[in-house]
């Protein structure tokens, strides 16, 4: 992945560095990816960094984007959007929290020869066959039958 520095604003008022970026890339890089390259670039942390837009352009294997890099991370919590910095958490699974504060279980031992030919009879058992029930055939209307008596 090729970053290439646009335009570095400072905004002494928002407390921030604007920063326009073009990026070079085979694949579409993640924006978790693409803060990690930042803030290797410009010497700042990947958590006060809040990327604003990436856009790939058609046709071509490049993408034009805007992020900030902001001074502290009260400023942050201040003045950037919060889905903006919502969208470029490192998104964390519900059982990867749970896991880090339980402690790890014993692993399962592995089933013996004898074991496994046990547990595999059972599956070689043929399954019953469905019965089809016959449906009872359509009698004849009344109508019909009142036809056939006056012939």
């Amino acid at each position: 992945m090729e970053v290439q520095i646009i335009k570095d604003k400072t905004n002494p008022i928002l407390k921030r560095r604007e920063i326009s970026l073009k990026i070079k890339n085979t694949i579409t890089p993640s924006r978790i990816e693409v803060k990690g390259k930042l803030a290797a670039l410009l010497n700042s942390k990947p958590e006060l960094i809040v990327i604003e837009s990436l856009d790939t352009l058609y046709g071509k294997q490049e993408l034009t984007g805007t992020a900030c890099i902001y001074q502290t991370e009260e400023r942050l919590k201040q003045v950037a959007h919060e889905h903006l910095v919502a969208r470029d958490a490192p998104k964390v699974k519900e059982g990867a929290e749970e896991a880090a504060a339980a402690p790890a279980p014993a692993a399962p031992k592995a089933p013996s020869a004898k074991e496994a030919e046990v547990k595999a009879e059972p599956k070689a058992e043929a399954k019953p066959e469905h019965k089809v029930e016959a449906k009872p055939k359509a009698e004849a209307k009344p109508e019909e039958k009142k036809k056939s008596e006056k012939k």
